[in-house]
């Protein structure tokens, strides 16, 4: 039986006991625009987790939807040069698509930064695992649960 992407998003969940939700809808939600038309909000409300190398590790960061990731900023993190990963190595490194990617239920050896912006935010937005799928978060329980690293990374 396959497992589909949202399953660790919602065993993730359970486990933390946050009381988080998974929002499914018929429409596509991969891009900021398609996620904020499904919901009716800003797009400042929705969250991206970009996967990135550097140094030969993988990094999520998780940006404003309204907002890009400073790449520069990142490399000077790292140590190195960083980039984008290509779509295949999203899938491969994390078991996400690219658009679906969630903060959480990530593989260990990832590192995670969160744009320190997001903070401010009492609810917000992100991939769910899968096209469809959105992940209620609180961005203040996340910061707690997964302890990333918090700095301004985005532009």
């Amino acid at each position: 039986m396959r497992i589909l992407p949202v399953e660790p998003v919602l065993e993730w969940i359970r486990r933390s006991g946050t009381g988080w939700r998974i929002l499914r809808f018929s429409r596509r939600t991969t891009t900021v625009d398609d996620a904020a038309r499904a919901l009716n909000i800003d797009r400042s409300l929705i969250v991206k987790t970009i996967i990135a190398v550097a140094c030969s590790k993988t990094y999520a960061i998780i940006v404003p939807g309204d907002r890009r990731l400073d790449l520069d900023k990142l490399s000077r993190v790292a140590g190195c040069r960083a980039r984008l990963a290509k779509p295949a190595e999203v899938e491969e490194r994390t078991g996400y698509s690219v658009g679906g990617v969630p903060p959480v239920a990530l593989p260990s050896d990832i590192v995670v930064i969160m744009d320190q912006s997001i903070a401010e935010l009492d609810i917000a937005y992100g991939g769910g695992g899968e096209d469809g799928t959105l992940l209620e978060f609180s961005p203040k329980e996340l910061i707690r649960l997964i302890k990333p690293i918090l700095i301004p990374i985005s532009r």
